[in-house]
């Protein structure tokens, strides 16, 4: 299966390349956003895992030129970010994200999202995100399920933090204390 990592900073493009080459994955890296969806044209990959501050053309700039060329069906995009803000995890998805990953990610949240994005396109109907979640101790697989779970609750409401507090039933305050916790600031 093949990847494409899409970052600026050589140090991260190379260590998820040895991690996913690890594991087995055929691995490409690009650093300028202007050359992104030439590549995956040539390359076509099952997943592009991609940073959102890219010097030519931004990453949501790529997302919405994956969406509009139909490509984000037949490829799935991991956003990276260590700024990320709500606004920002929901556009991304609104834009066809699969998922959305925090700076630095972590060893096993890098993997299991991986597996899950490649089993999302090569159209296994398995429970991959369950599959994903019990390969991590309980504790994170909680907080793993819950940040995927605001994510998409956020994606639904157009990110407005009032109504998506009310869908889930908690109050706003304790919703605000949960995107800090997962580095999805409100700014």
């Amino acid at each position: 299966m093949r990847i494409l990592i899409v970052d600026d900073e050589r140090t991260i493009r190379e260590t998820l390349r040895e991690i996913l080459e690890d594991e087995g994955y055929e691995v490409f890296t690009e650093e300028v956003g202007s050359r992104v969806v030439e590549k995956i044209e040539e390359l076509h990959p099952a997943v592009v895992i991609l940073d959102l501050f890219l010097p030519g053309t931004s990453g949501m700039e790529i997302l919405e030129e994956l969406r509009s060329k139909g490509l984000t069906g037949k490829v799935a995009v991991i956003v990276l970010s260590g700024h990320g803000t709500v606004e920002s995890a929901v556009k991304a998805m609104k834009l066809g994200a699969f998922d959305f990953l925090e700076k630095p990610v972590k060893y096993e949240e890098l993997l299991s999202t991986v597996e899950a994005a490649v089993n999302a396109v090569s159209g296994k109907t398995t429970l991959s995100s369950v599959e994903a979640y019990a390969q991590l101790p309980l504790r994170k697989a909680r907080e793993n399920f819950e940040r995927d779970y605001i994510l998409k609750v956020l994606e639904k409401f157009d990110g407005d933090l009032k109504k998506a507090a009310q869908f889930m039933e908690i109050d706003i305050s304790n919703l605000y204390r949960k995107l800090n916790k997962y580095g999805l600031s409100k700014d």
